[in-house]
């Protein structure tokens, strides 16, 4: 693990200009002299951190060859992001995060399973936003052209009172004020959590459902959520053309046994579903569960 440049150094000016790069959208070209590549998210996205304290879930990828193998011995290079709200919003170099060591960009290389994992990612002292952290493939280092990339939502918040997430905590949830739409989480067995949420398109014409299944690290859960596509209702459901489609992350933190929040992040770098939070209260407690 090496730090690659500094040319992201911490003032504002440089800041907008890697937030340039940063979401800038990429596409390999015929030209380019590598085979095409793909870069899947496995962990550190959606997750929610403490200021100026260490993220709890390292950054990771898997890089993936056209025919969905593993490919290892690339360089991946992590970014993490010097502005938030889409790189439109720049302050002070403290309030961002940064890997171990004071790097604001390292890189990794894939392993014999095609995960490349970047070092500590470290919060900032910026209450309340949400930063796009990036890894990227390039052709041949960061100056030529970009083949592959993948983006890792984190939010960064005071310290908060919070409890471990126990069996007890399956169940149907919403917020009060919003009553018409919400979430059903089950806690399973090794340390996972299920989550689905039911609601309605931004635009309000359809309904929606999303969710899948995450790990439970300490105090919160994270989840890379799927959006179920192309579909009919019986006797016309066809297996063969229905498809999960990436919907992005859900992180889920809880203040007591009744009460928490969810971190949401739609897939990308401009989704249609945003980035915010959404307080939850119990709203259903299955029999033979209790908590205190």
């Amino acid at each position: 693990m090496i730090t690659y440049s500094h040319r992201c150094a911490r003032s504002h000016v440089a800041s907008i200009f890697c937030a340039a790069i940063l979401f800038a959208s990429f596409r390999a070209s015929a030209a380019d002299p590598l085979p095409a590549t793909t870069l899947t998210p496995v962990s550190g996205g959606g997750q929610v951190g403490i200021l100026n304290a260490a993220f709890p879930i390292p950054l990771a990828v898997r890089v993936l060859d056209s025919q969905g193998n593993p490919v290892p011995g690339v360089p991946v290079y992590f970014d993490a992001d010097h502005c938030h709200n889409d790189g439109t919003e720049c302050s002070l170099p403290t309030a961002y995060p940064i890997f171990d060591g004071g790097n604001v960009d390292v890189v990794a290389t894939s392993d014999i399973t095609g995960t490349a994992v970047a070092p500590t990612l470290n919060a900032g002292d910026m209450e309340g936003a949400y930063f796009a952290n990036t890894a990227t493939i390039y052709t041949n280092g960061p100056s030529s052209t970009p083949i592959a990339q993948a983006f890792f939502w984190v939010a960064q918040i005071a310290p908060i009172a919070s409890v471990p997430i126990t069996a007890a905590f399956t169940g149907a949830w919403y917020d009060p004020n919003q009553s018409g739409h919400g979430l059903l989480l089950e806690v399973l067995p090794e340390n996972r959590l299920m989550a689905y949420w039911f609601t309605f398109t931004p635009d309000g014409t359809q309904q929606a459902w999303f969710g899948g299944v995450g790990d439970i690290h300490g105090d919160q859960a994270v989840i890379y959520a799927n959006q179920g596509q192309d579909g009919q209702w019986i006797p016309n459901f066809n297996p063969a053309l229905f498809k999960n489609q990436a919907w992005g992350t859900l992180a889920f933190i809880f203040t007591d046994c009744n009460h928490g929040r969810v971190y949401f992040t739609g897939e990308g770098g401009n989704s249609i579903w945003g980035r915010s939070t959404m307080d939850i209260s119990r709203l259903t407690m299955p029999a033979g569960l209790s908590c205190q």
